[in-house]
Parts: structure tokens; C-alpha cells; sequence
């Protein structure tokens, strides 16, 4: 397995991933729990952010408007591209700059005066072979005392969906990975994995939280008849609680390089 690459399909990704209420919860879900988590984001700051992997990047122009400097690097040109056109739209051109570089590449000063205040990589390490390479590139990038904003694709919450839809044979052979050239991720992530290696990479755990708890587990037919905002506010009051973190479709980890 190499590392995804979405060239040539990068307008069916924003619509498909991101043109429905799954798409908007999760942005909605990741801004809340970084503005909940780090008050600093809505002060009168200039933080340097780096959105590692971050595709089409909404993130990037949130936390510009916010006034933050923010580095938005991806491996696809299209995605970029896309990118550069909503960040002009929004007014914030000279607050991001772009770079097409995977995240293993991305350079980052040896004396940590342009390292990271907040890096944030998300539903980004389910599609790249080597989870531990980038967290470890993740956070070279990270001045002491930074954060880091992790969200990945859960292999409990995909366990629990075949468990639901019957699919014993999957659940057998343990075949979660989703079809190549499509838009399901090849390698899903075990949370307590990953808590161990960003750990093993010297970073402590400050907040967890699962994305698409709530939503993921109703029918379709249930989900046309709810709201966005009212699947929001009960996401938000079940995803940081034990045991439902760990069952999102998605699970959203803060951590904190010690000083």
C-alpha cells in the first residue's frame, strides 16, 4: 500500500465527502472540540498552524480568518488547487501558504524558530501505509508546548457497522479495507493504537473525542428526519464520554508536546 493520492477524483471527493451532513458534522465536530479545547484559537493571536494533509482545506481557512498563519500541505495537485481557489474566495490568500509535498517532506528549521504552534492531520493517517512515520513527522514539526489535532478512521466504529449489516464473512477475515480507486479508507485505525504511538512519540494525551457517533448509527431513513443541529448537539454530548469515544466513525485526539 502506498499513500492515497487524490488526483483526478478530487471533485467527487468534495462532493461525496464532504456535500452531505456527514461531511459537515465532522467539520463542525473537529472546530468545536479545537475551539472548546484551545481558547487561545479565538483570542487576538497569531498562532503559525501547520494542516498536514489537509486537502481541499477547510480547516485552513477557518483558522485564518481567525488571523492564524497557517502551512497547508498535500500530495495531490488537484486538491490544492481546489484549496487555493476557497481561500482566495474567503479573503485569506495571504494567510495560508500552500505546498505540494507529502507530510514526510515537509521541512521544517532544525532550530525550532518556525515550528508549529498547533498541527493538525486529519482523516489523513487511514490512508497512508506507515501511521507511525507521519506522527513522527507530525511532530518534528511541533515547538515544545505545541498541540496536535489528530483525526483518523476508526476500525471499532467499521466493526460495529459490519456486526449491523450482517456481514459475517468480512467480520471472519477481518476484511474492513474499502475497494481501491474508491472513497472508503484502506486502512482503518484501532484507537488505542494510536494513543500508544503518538505516546511512544513523546506527546501527551490531553482530549479525546469520537466524530459521528450518533449519526453513523441511525438508520438512513431515521437520519433524513433529524436535523443537522440537533445530531450535533447530541454527538457533542455523548463523544467525549466513556465508552462512546471509541466508537466514532471517527475519533479525534488533542495532544500536547511537553515543554
Amino acid at each position: 500500500m502506498s499513500d492515497r493520492n487524490f488526483d483526478g477524483i478530487a471533485d467527487r471527493f468534495r462532493k461525496n465527502i464532504y456535500g452531505n451532513a456527514k461531511g459537515e458534522l465532522r467539520l463542525a465536530l473537529c472546530w468545536c472540540e479545537l475551539l472548546a479545547q484551545l481558547p487561545a484559537l479565538g483570542q487576538p493571536s497569531n498562532l503559525a498552524v501547520w494542516d498536514a494533509g489537509g486537502g481541499l482545506g477547510q480547516m485552513s481557512i477557518r483558522l485564518a480568518e481567525l488571523g492564524h498563519h497557517v502551512l497547508l500541505n498535500d500530495i495531490s495537485a488537484d486538491m490544492l488547487a481546489i484549496a487555493e481557489q476557497d481561500i482566495a474566495v474567503a479573503g485569506v490568500a495571504d494567510q495560508v501558504s500552500l505546498a505540494l509535498a507529502p507530510i514526510q517532506q515537509v521541512v521544517v528549521n532544525p532550530a525550532k524558530q518556525q515550528a508549529f504552534d498547533l498541527v493538525l492531520c486529519h482523516a489523513v493517517l487511514e490512508w497512508v501505509n506507515d501511521p507511525e512515520e507521519v506522527i513522527a513527522a507530525l511532530v518534528a514539526g511541533m515547538r515544545p508546548g505545541g498541540y496536535l489535532s489528530l483525526m483518523f478512521y476508526n476500525l471499532n466504529a467499521l466493526i460495529i457497522s459490519n456486526m449491523a449489516k450482517g456481514n459475517l464473512y468480512k467480520l471472519r477475515d477481518r476484511d474492513f479495507a474499502g475497494h481501491p480507486g474508491g472513497l472508503t479508507p484502506p486502512a482503518p485505525r484501532q484507537p488505542q493504537e494510536m494513543i500508544a504511538a503518538l505516546e511512544a512519540a513523546g506527546l501527551e494525551l490531553v482530549a479525546k473525542r469520537g466524530i459521528r457517533l450518533v449519526y453513523d448509527l441511525m438508520p438512513r431513513a431515521v437520519r433524513a428526519e433529524r436535523s443537522v443541529a440537533d445530531v450535533l448537539a447530541l454527538e457533542w454530548q455523548y463523544g467525549d464520554q466513556e465508552p462512546f469515544w471509541a466508537l466514532g466513525r471517527y475519533v479525534h485526539l488533542l495532544c500536547r508536546l511537553p515543554e
